[in-house]
């Protein structure tokens, strides 16, 4: 492997932990968890609690196959998409002057963390994740859906 592949591999690693911390701690708490969306009148009220329910299990999962790197490009590809509706949901937020209310991101982690953190340290946090997304979908070693772990890899 490379040193841009390594790298890539990295960046898939720290944003699937960045993304188990977040699916954990939602979970972790789920009615704790005051995550902010801006646009609840404009969803199905079945669509919104399908979001809030099924969200930190596909943030758990999204994470774990990041770590490992399986089929990382697709999953990173899926991660993206996910990581810019976060990113409209807190510029939103951020328009409306709603940056220092706390965004609940992490549920129950930023509690046992200590932490607090606002829409605009999500919003930080979105576009590292941006960028770890982009490394990862361009830079990672194999095809695009190649599911074998990179810790199994030959080269």
């Amino acid at each position: 492997m490379t040193r841009l592949n390594w790298l890539a591999t990295g960046a898939g690693i720290i944003m699937g932990l960045i993304f188990m911390a977040a699916g954990l701690g939602k979970l972790l708490n789920p009615m704790e968890s005051s995550i902010i969306f801006v646009f609840p009148e404009f969803l199905p009220t079945a669509l919104d609690e399908f979001i809030f329910h099924w969200l930190p299990y596909l943030e758990i999962i999204i994470g774990v196959l990041l770590i490992t790197g399986i089929a990382a490009r697709l999953v990173a590809s899926l991660a993206l998409a996910l990581t810019v509706s976060m990113i409209a949901n807190n510029s939103i937020l951020l328009v409306q002057g709603l940056g220092d209310k706390p965004c609940g991101c992490f549920g129950e982690a930023e509690r046992l963390a200590q932490l607090s953190l606002s829409v605009t340290g999500a919003l930080y946090i979105d576009v590292v994740m941006l960028i770890l997304g982009f490394m990862v979908l361009f830079f990672y070693q194999g095809r695009f859906f190649n599911i074998s772990p990179w810790f199994l890899r030959r080269g």
